[in-house]
């Protein structure tokens, strides 16, 4: 890959691309406004509305954040590396070669479980690590970079 630009360079192939999770942004947005709801309809009761907006506002904070972190992140497995690029205000690009890797792992939580999301860590030689946000079929994901990383 090009250091300039996150496309592929006429030799490569790009095997696979992913993005951030869907699913794991709706769900995390539905868990977000039910906590925000529930705090905001305590407090409206104990104290007063303009509190509980207040809190409601500082509240939906976190999901917005998630939506940013979705919005930003990449995963691109082509035929020499994974590259994970993050871009907010600065790009962050992390690389990691097929033959440089040790191991995949897969962080699921209850929800991720059930709607089949989660993270992957890749770990490279030394103390090298690539993390992931929340991905689609992580199992799948981390079948296929075992299967490339057999192959070398």
């Amino acid at each position: 890959m090009d250091q300039s630009s996150d496309k592929a360079s006429p030799g490569e192939v790009v095997l696979e691309e992913r993005r951030a999770s869907v699913r794991a942004i709706v769900v995390s947005l539905v868990i977000w406004f039910a906590i925000i709801f529930v705090v905001g309809v305590i407090i409206l009761v104990q104290i007063n509305a303009s509190i509980a907006l207040l809190l409601a506002l500082l509240l939906s904070l976190f999901p917005l954040l998630s939506f940013i972190n979705w919005v930003m992140f990449r995963m691109i497995i082509d035929s020499e590396k994974i590259q994970v690029v993050r871009t907010f205000i600065f790009r962050n690009k992390e690389s990691l070669e097929f033959n440089k890797i040790e191991g995949v792992d897969i962080q699921q939580g209850p929800f991720g479980r059930a709607f089949d999301y989660g993270r992957l860590t890749i770990s490279g030689v030394g103390i090298k690590q690539l993390r992931t946000e929340p991905i689609d079929h992580p199992d799948q994901v981390a079948q296929s970079i075992r299967a490339l990383i057999a192959q070398r």
